[in-house]
């Protein structure tokens, strides 16, 4: 019986230390911990809207008679320039100017009447009531001949400004009624762009920003290629009837390289940050941002492609806004920051980005 034991007890001593050669230890390789990562883009990219916009005059008149007559000169055609003082349309004026002698007449007449009641009153020859009714005679024939002479003056169609002759309503020799439209007539300096503004973004379009590094452009339909500055001019603070939207107006002088019309389509680019983004780098989420416990400074961990670790940058940050944090210094365009799960990093720790497969 001893005999037997021993040889067994042999075998198992040569199975116990079988298992524990080098050949047969496993060392676990060290976790490479993923991390989710975003890249640091500029603060203005997407504050930059266009709107479509109309091309409108900046003054345009409606010119009309005052009178109404028989229509005998009207030699103009649309899309001719004109200048102010011009006279435009007329009517045929026999009528006013007939009227017109008539109180000249009168008032040559009652001009010499009250001379001469003047001389008698003088002479105590006529009474003061008589004298009297005499200036009163001579201050109403005054005023029917300034009356008269207006009406003539309104026998003509004068340019009120330099401008373009944008449509003609009416044909030479017809008769016209007073405040009838005979033509429309549009200022040449300047041109506005108009466009609609939903309310949401009504109050950052019109609270212009004179800081921003994006300054407000237009483009035209007839030549993209191109922009031109505009400068805010006036904006609605009423609905526009039959939407939610705000009507705002910006201008700018006529370009002179193409031809801009009433009308025409283009397009508006407008900065609607409204706030001044020149001494921020960028805005990131809140929770990329650590403060360290040993001095209460801000930062964040930066990934490296090259390395595949992650480094700590001690950042300045700003004020906190409903999109993030505002980051002064400390970070720049192109960086990429671990966005989730910072407190758990260490300085040169290799990471991997954080990729979601699809379906999940």
């Amino acid at each position: 019986m001893k005999y037997l034991v021993m040889p067994f007890s042999l075998l198992l001593f040569i199975l116990m230390t079988s298992g524990c050669t080098a050949d047969s230890v496993e060392v676990a390789p060290p976790t490479i911990r993923p991390v989710k990562l975003l890249t640091v883009t500029d603060v203005n990219a997407g504050s930059v809207r266009a709107f479509p916009a109309k091309v409108a005059a900046t003054k345009q008149a409606t010119l009309a008679f005052r009178v109404s007559g028989h229509l005998v000169d009207l030699n103009l055609f649309e899309g001719q320039q004109v200048k102010k003082g011009m006279t435009l349309v007329r009517l045929d004026n026999r009528d006013a100017t007939n009227t017109l002698l008539n109180r000249e007449a009168d008032h040559e007449l009652a001009a010499a009447d009250f001379k001469r009641k003047g001389e008698l009153l003088r002479r105590e020859l006529i009474s003061a009531a008589d004298y009297d009714l005499s200036k009163a005679q001579l201050k109403s024939a005054e005023a029917n001949l300034a009356s008269a002479r207006d009406q003539l003056s309104y026998t003509e169609l004068k340019a009120p400004y330099d401008g373009t002759i944008a449509k003609i309503d009416m044909d030479n020799y017809q008769m016209v009624q007073a405040n009838q439209t005979i033509l429309v007539l549009q200022k040449d300096s300047n041109i506005d762009v108009v466009i609609q503004v939903p309310e949401s973004l009504a109050s950052s379009v019109t609270r212009f920003n004179p800081h921003a590094e994006f300054m407000p452009e237009v483009r035209f339909a007839n030549n993209p290629a191109n922009a031109y500055p505009v400068r805010l001019k006036e904006y609605a603070t009423q609905v526009t009837q039959g939407t939610q939207s705000y009507e705002v107006v910006f201008t700018l002088p006529r370009p002179q390289n193409m031809t801009v019309l009433p009308g025409m389509s283009a397009e508006v680019s407008l900065d609607i940050s409204g706030v001044d983004t020149n001494s921020i780098t960028a805005i990131v989420p809140a929770s990329a941002v650590l403060k360290r416990d040993v001095d209460g400074k801000s930062v964040i961990w930066a990934y490296s492609d090259e390395s595949g670790t992650v480094k700590q940058h001690i950042v300045t940050i700003g004020n906190v806004t409903t999109h993030g944090i505002e980051i002064i210094d400390g970070i720049n365009i192109g960086d990429q920051i671990v966005v989730a799960g910072v407190q758990y990093l260490s300085e040169d720790q290799a990471v991997k980005p954080l990729r979601w497969q699809r379906g999940v």
